[in-house]
């Protein structure tokens, strides 16, 4: 039974088992931005509208097998009761002949002729989009990663309970499997159990809409053989015994000698029960919202002698003064922002780290962004122009801006925006004296750039934008500015950065000798 078991196991969750694709189609990186997974939402439309269509042809086949075989059933049904007497009428015996010559080579034919050949070779021309092992496995970091930040249980997740609102979403059981099994893979037992333990109880009320849901009380005997597998004895004797009651099967000998030989293996069991370890860091607890507000914070209106200036003063909103770190207000227009992510949409690619002075991918930082020339046409001529004004520093030698898109729990390890000597490009004396981070969009949920020493969390607003220095005056970097961009719980979340060099600020920042 058990190999019977694995092999339409192995079916229901092919996304997960199957060999990893082209590098192409792990570049793709889908969990990583939300414009990534609004593809997906779309390649799966077109892929259940692929399904329909083979479900029409599945059923034009059916309806022509039920007008033909009531049919070819009264003619055989008619020589059967007297053969003799049927065969014996000339024209009978030229009609069988003849049937039994080409009709029955047509029904061969008709019966040889694969159901869909067209659809299945549409959803195999798909298959570099679908998502690959890679994309699964960060799929499920990204929700553990959530689950630590947020502080969110197991039950939580499975239900749609996000950070105490509730949500009209859940997880089914090959949802929840999934994500026990990795966790029991990294050996993680105890959170294993518990996603296992939600999947329990989802097959307990439903189906899937799956193949392999077709079959309910073989669907309840898989999962039990797969957890039996995994020495998740006390879920496997459940799905067991409802697997048992719903084929009513109680009384097979069998099935009864196997249910106590799981029975004898789950009193034995020994069940880890733990409770959510929410991420203790200054970072973990900056998302969480856990830093004390602000009291000396102050708002102005910066005028100037600018033309943007004159006709518009910025909000300036001062978080703090020991390091400058401000925050500018309505500097982005809704029109301006929808059009720097229509430009950015397309050339999105997953973000980078430096490491050991090479560009990497790497867990830290999951996003997908792309730069973008200042001079690249009148909108990002007329921000650098804007961003001139707002923070009165020379733009000259500064880098392109990046927009970036943040996806499944997207965020951004605590960093430095300084470079020391830590980047490839570093040409002396030329580092990155200021950062400008542009937020183009509202979050729901989470997102926000804490600020880990200082104690300070700014959430994302649409069309603001926070500033704040790098660098200490006489030019050495201010590691207080360490910084990161909190996982994103709810929402899409979408920034564009300008990192400022130092190279042109001999004027409107002159390096002091004093010490810091």
């Amino acid at each position: 039974m058990r190999s019977s078991v694995w092999t339409f196991l192995y079916i229901a969750i092919a996304l997960t088992q199957c060999p990893i694709m082209a590098k192409a189609a792990m570049e793709q990186s889908h969990s990583t931005s939300v414009a990534g997974m609004v593809k997906l939402v779309l390649l799966e439309a077109k892929l259940i509208e692929n399904l329909s269509s083979y479900a029409d042809e599945l059923e034009r086949r059916l309806n022509i097998l039920k007008r033909a075989v009531p049919q070819l059933q009264a003619e055989s049904n008619k020589a059967i009761s007297q053969m003799e007497e049927y065969v014996s009428n000339p024209i009978n015996g030229f009609s069988l002949i003849r049937r039994m010559n080409q009709d029955w080579n047509d029904w061969m034919l008709f019966m040889e002729d694969p159901v869909g050949s067209s659809q299945v070779a549409y959803v195999s021309s798909q298959k570099s989009q679908l998502p690959t092992n890679v994309d699964l496995i960060e799929a499920c970091i990204a929700i553990y990663r959530l689950q630590r930040f947020y502080n969110l249980t197991v039950k939580d997740v499975s239900t749609g309970m996000l950070n105490g609102k509730k949500y009209d979403v859940s997880l089914n059981a090959l949802d929840t499997y999934v994500l026990g099994r990795e966790h029991h893979k990294h050996h993680t037992v105890d959170l294993a159990g518990e996603w296992f333990a939600e999947t329990n109880s989802w097959l307990m009320e439903h189906t899937l809409s799956t193949p392999i849901g077709a079959d309910r009380e073989k669907m309840l005997h898989f999962f039990a053989s797969a957890f039996f597998d995994y020495k998740y004895y006390s879920i496997a004797l459940s799905l067991f015994d409802h697997a048992l009651v719903l084929g009513k099967k109680t009384g097979d000998p069998a099935l009864l000698n196997r249910r106590r030989d799981i029975e004898k293996l789950a009193r034995e069991e020994v069940l880890a029960k733990t409770e959510p370890k929410a991420d203790a860091t200054n970072y973990g607890r900056g998302c969480r919202g856990e830093f004390v507000g602000i009291s000396n914070l102050y708002c102005v209106y910066k005028f100037g002698t600018s033309p943007f200036l004159l006709l518009a003063p910025i909000k300036m909103e001062i978080r703090l003064l020991n390091p400058f770190i401000i925050v500018f207000h309505d500097v982005l227009s809704p029109r301006e922002i929808d059009e720097l992510q229509k430009l950015a949409r397309p050339l999105l690619e997953r973000t980078t780290v430096v490491k050991f002075k090479k560009y990497e991918k790497d867990s830290r930082r999951t996003s997908k962004g792309t730069w973008i020339e200042r001079d690249h046409n009148n909108l990002t001529k007329r921000i650098e122009r804007r961003i001139t004004d707002m923070v009165e520093l020379d733009l000259r030698y500064s880098e392109p801006f990046q927009v970036m898109n943040y996806g499944l729990g997207g965020h951004y390890a605590a960093h430095e925006d300084f470079l020391g000597d830590t980047w490839a490009d570093k040409k002396e004396e030329d580092d990155r004296i200021a950062t400008v981070l542009f937020y183009l969009t509202d979050v729901e949920q989470g997102g926000a750039t804490v600020f880990t020493i200082l104690n300070q969390a700014v959430s994302p607003k649409r069309g603001t934008a926070l500033f704040w220095y790098n660098l200490h005056r006489n030019g050495t970097g201010d590691t207080r500015t360490l910084h990161g961009g909190c996982p994103v719980l709810v929402g899409s979340k979408w920034i564009m950065t300008l990192w400022i060099r130092e190279r042109m600020q001999l004027f409107t920042r002159p390096c002091l000798k004093e010490t810091t």
